[in-house]
């Protein structure tokens, strides 16, 4: 999947766990939601390390939760503190369902602990390389999912609290 849907499970996570903390609670969120595909960024700017390939060390739940927990210096309630961990968790449980085209199918979410791959793949994968790729009819179809099944709907449910956030940058 693209940033796009994990970013929204990050939205709906703040909305649910944090909105009253207001626009740092929010990047906390969504920036945690998508950390685990840092490694699409850090890959090429560190040289392409085998030890960095897409989901192959940042796809597990032993990161996921040092993610979160790395950030519970900046939540102060539990509740906020366990909505992290569950967004963290979300990235792996949507990953987890996308179809995978690479050798080795699948990504290992229990590392260190199992190196076994998972893999159901029923949601359609995003092919990235060339803009005829990226702009591709699969991708585009794959887009659209992510938007009417993910995006569209966060916006939607989270309208009232960011209106709030709106509302409370424009009276500063």
């Amino acid at each position: 999947m693209t940033p796009f849907p994990h970013a929204a499970v990050g939205l709906i996570g703040w909305k649910y766990a944090d909105h009253s903390h207001g626009l740092k609670a929010l990047l906390i969120f969504v920036f945690v939601s998508c950390l685990p595909d840092a490694d699409f960024v850090l890959y090429p700017l560190l040289g392409k390390p085998d030890w960095l390939l897409h989901q192959r060390y940042t796809h597990n739940v032993s990161v996921a939760l040092l993610s979160a927990l790395i950030f519970f210096p900046f939540l102060r309630m539990a509740r906020a503190r366990i909505g992290l961990v569950l967004v963290a968790l979300s990235h792996l449980v949507m990953d987890v369902f996308v179809v995978d085209t690479l050798a080795p199918i699948g990504f290992r979410p229990f590392l260190p602990f199992s190196d076994a791959p998972l893999n159901f793949g029923v949601f359609p994968f995003v092919k990235r390389g060339t803009v005829a790729q990226v702009l591709s009819a699969p991708n585009l179809i794959a887009f659209g999912l992510e938007l009417g099944l993910f995006v569209l709907p966060a916006l939607i449910l989270c309208r009232k609290e960011i209106a709030a956030l709106r509302k409370n940058k424009s009276s500063v």
